[in-house]
C-alpha cells in the first residue's frame, strides 16, 4: 500500500524521477479516506480515472495502477472497523 498521489502528485513524481520507466501503485479506498477528509467513492473513482488517462498519454512509462487493493488491518484498525472480515 502506498500514500495517496492525486493525478498532481503523479506529475510531481515524474517531474523529480523524468528517467523512470515503470511505476506500479497500489492503493484502496481506505488509504484516501483515512487521510483526507470528505473522499466520496465517486471522488475516488473519478481520481482513478484522471490518472490512468494522464499515464496513457505518458509513452516513456510502463503504469500499473491496482486502485482496488484489499484493506488492510492497519487500516481496518483505523477506520474502528476491527470486526469487518476480509472475506
Amino acid at each position: 500500500m502506498t500514500t495517496p498521489l492525486s493525478k498532481t502528485g503523479f506529475e510531481s513524481l515524474l517531474e523529480l524521477f523524468p528517467g523512470l520507466k515503470r511505476l506500479e501503485y497500489s492503493t484502496n479506498l481506505y488509504t484516501f479516506d483515512n487521510l483526507f477528509e470528505g473522499v466520496t467513492r465517486e471522488l475516488f473513482d473519478a481520481e482513478c480515472v484522471a490518472v490512468q488517462q494522464w499515464f496513457d498519454q505518458q509513452k516513456q512509462i510502463e503504469y500499473i495502477g491496482d486502485w482496488n487493493s484489499p484493506i488492510t488491518a492497519e487500516q481496518r484498525l483505523m477506520a474502528g472497523m476491527a470486526s469487518v472480515s476480509e472475506g
